[in-house]
């Protein structure tokens, strides 16, 4: 059946929900708790996910909030581990597609479509999707697992990313539209993460 993203072409990517700047965010408890409901839903949808860290010296690192486990490479996923489980990259370039480590990961799954949450919307998250664009990958956003520092700069970002061909969508519908009916394996999982 056709679901509106294939989860074997699909890669997650969560950038820079870190603790000096999530308490900036005009989202932030939004953010933390959608992000934990993709983190988990990922995991039990079997989507591989990344997770960068924007200079963690200086802006710390992952909000503790995010419960996840690191893994050394993707074909190291344990299919018998409950914890969500991914790729953790360190950066310093605004776009994560700016960085050769990361890069090389992506390309790595072969997948087409990315599917960006994390923060700052206008900023990171900005220069990442334009760059995936250009490089011919299929840009999603999880608009409420996204912020910035105010709600302008977020809109805005979200408007200008929209124009340029990334597609908009929630946490709800991203995890939805990995199953194609209620006779999914992991409906009723995932039923519960958004309740």
């Amino acid at each position: 059946m056709q679901t509106l993203l294939q989860k074997d072409e699909s890669l997650l990517l969560g950038l820079d929900i870190q603790e000096r700047l999530v308490s900036t965010m005009f989202y932030k408890e939004k953010v933390l708790k959608n992000a934990q409901i993709l983190l988990t839903g990922a995991r039990k949808l079997g989507i591989k996910t990344l997770i960068s860290e924007q200079y963690p010296k200086g802006l710390g690192k992952t909000d503790e909030a995010l419960k996840f486990k690191t893994i050394a490479d993707f074909n190291a996923l344990d299919h018998n581990d409950e914890n969500s489980q991914v790729r953790l990259f360190e950066k310093i370039s605004f776009s994560v597609m700016n960085d050769e480590m990361i890069v090389k990961c992506i390309k790595s799954t072969n997948c087409k479509s990315l599917v960006f949450f994390g923060i700052e919307t206008h900023i990171c998250v900005l220069q990442s999707v334009i760059m995936a664009l250009q490089m011919g990958f299929e840009v999603w956003l999880i608009e409420d697992a996204l912020s910035s520092r105010t709600k302008e700069n977020h809109k805005n970002a979200l408007r200008f990313m929209q124009t340029c061909g990334a597609k908009i969508i929630n946490t709800e519908s991203f995890l939805f539209g990995l199953m194609s009916d209620a006779k999914n394996e992991h409906f009723k999982a995932i039923s519960a993460l958004i309740k």
